[in-house]
């Protein structure tokens, strides 16, 4: 594909600008809602990208949004069709190269540095989501961390609310592979360095989201995807290495001890987090480039870029976990809330010929390192299109009983984020987890599938197809 790969964000922007896939809004724009909810309607409509030349209180600055909110975007940002996406990440996980980063000495990331006292982050055009998320949330954030024991780099897009000139709240949770690394530096009682990336190339924030094995470097998923090294500056204040394009890189350490309440959140469930306490960030350096872009992402109530960018990432490797055990796989999507809500296909003929096999999917679903978050599983025939809604509702409505093709397991681990788990009796972190058996039946009791489909034939469908175009549609 032309443009690919795209080594910075400002050439990402004009690949989509000669594609009309972005819109340049001179219009002035607030922080406080009115940048979210344009975002909102971009994700409902599969809008184009925007690029705001003009923000309320904040002179001089641009804004980008929406960059990574389609899978049209997404395929771009990885070289691909959008029907190719799913092959070309998993036949490069399979494969298992990797290409490590180049270290340069300079980059357009260090145009501008501030250090120390002249570091003030509120001049940062940081956007507010909900209506309570006060103060605001950096959330196109990409956090780097170092393992303090073996080098080893973690990337993640994190959330980091605002909290003063030089004071970041940072979400620090202990399963997570950055809050492993914490715990590391706690023991050795030093302060964690980090640096945030705001503002990049769109296959480093994809790359970021691949659910990595810990000791596995996700900037070495973008040497391997692109099949060049990507350059690489090392942090002012730290060893931490940072992409040398980068818009914005906050220079910081976490806190061993300071925690201040963090919260409340948008969060992809639609509703907001609790507030609880975390870890402070007490930020040392910014470094930036000249007319730098700020770039947000908006995460609430899908659809939205931060779970589109995560979901299909999150798809890619749960199933490469599952294919390894259930090679009759044959997709997965997640249809809502990181997979709250999963849709599978599966070889129609081994429903016929392997007992219990939609039940052994499930399972195995359930005991991928991927599935976190998966609670709803809705299992169809590989004739169905995952990325065709009705047709999964389809399937649902001729193929499934609730008497008999529902399995429903209590008391799995749960997701703390899903508003419906229990709150009394045992607790957040218990959910049930649900099995919808949608395929069709095999004998005796598939008499009417046998029937077949009631569609025009299939010579005419192809024929309609090839002439679409010479019937005046577009």
């Amino acid at each position: 594909m032309s443009g690919f790969p795209f080594h910075s964000l400002r050439e990402f922007i004009a690949y989509l600008d000669s594609q009309g896939r972005l819109v340049r809004n001179s219009v002035e724009v607030d922080l406080r809602g009115e940048v979210a909810a344009i975002s909102r309607k971009i994700g409902l409509t599969d809008g184009p990208a925007v690029l705001h030349e003009s923000v309320k209180g904040y002179p001089g600055w641009q804004l980008f949004t929406d960059g990574l909110t389609t899978r049209e975007r997404q395929a771009w940002a990885l070289g691909v069709e959008p029907g190719e996406i799913g092959g070309r990440v998993s036949r490069f996980l399979a494969d298992g190269h990797k290409v490590k980063p180049r270290i340069v000495d300079d980059g357009p990331c260090k145009e501008i540095k501030l250090l120390g006292h002249d570091v003030d982050l509120i001049r940062l055009p940081v956007a507010y989501t909900g209506e309570f998320d006060v103060p605001p949330f950096i959330s196109a954030g990409i956090s780097n961390a170092k393992d303090p024991e073996t080098g080893w780099q973690n990337t993640a897009v994190r959330r980091f609310q605002l909290k003063g000139r030089q004071l970041l709240n940072h979400l620090l949770l202990p399963f997570q592979q950055e809050g492993m690394i914490f715990q590391k530096w706690r023991k050795l009682g030093k302060p964690m360095p980090l640096s945030i990336v705001v503002g990049t190339d769109p296959l480093y924030y994809l790359a970021s989201q691949l659910p990595a094995p810990p000791q596995v470097d996700e900037q070495d998923y973008w040497g391997a995807l692109t099949g060049e090294p990507l350059e690489v500056v090392r942090s002012e204040t730290n060893d931490i290495l940072v992409p040398a394009t980068a818009e914005i890189v906050i220079e910081g350490e976490v806190d061993l001890e300071e925690r201040r309440l963090e919260g409340p959140y948008s969060e992809f469930t639609g509703y907001y987090s609790g507030v609880r306490y975390f870890p402070v960030i007490r930020v040392k350096a910014v470094t930036m480039r000249r007319d730098c872009i700020y770039q947000n992402i908006y995460n609430a109530q899908e659809p939205a870029e931060g779970g589109n960018i995560g979901y299909l990432m999150t798809e890619i490797e749960l199933h490469r976990q599952v294919k390894a055990i259930i090679p009759e796989l044959r997709a997965i999507r997640i249809l809502s809330c990181w997979g709250l809500v999963l849709a599978v296909s599966i070889d129609k003929q081994a429903v016929r010929q392997k007992a219990g096999i939609v039940k052994k999917l499930f399972m195995a679903i359930k005991s991928a390192p991927a599935s976190q978050f998966v609670k709803t599983v809705i299992v169809v025939d590989d004739d169905i299109d995952l990325r065709n809604v009705q047709h999964i509702l389809w399937a649902m409505g001729t193929k499934f009983q609730g008497s008999k093709d529902i399995t429903v397991i209590d008391g799995a681990p749960g997701c703390i984020l899903d508003p419906s788990e229990p709150w009394i009796q045992r607790g957040v972190g218990y959910t049930s987890i649900t099995l919808l058996d949608c395929t069709e039946k095999p004998p005796p009791y598939d008499e009417p599938y046998r029937r077949g489909l009631s569609i025009p034939p299939l010579d005419a469908i192809r024929r309609v197809d090839e002439r679409w175009r010479d019937y005046g549609f577009a």
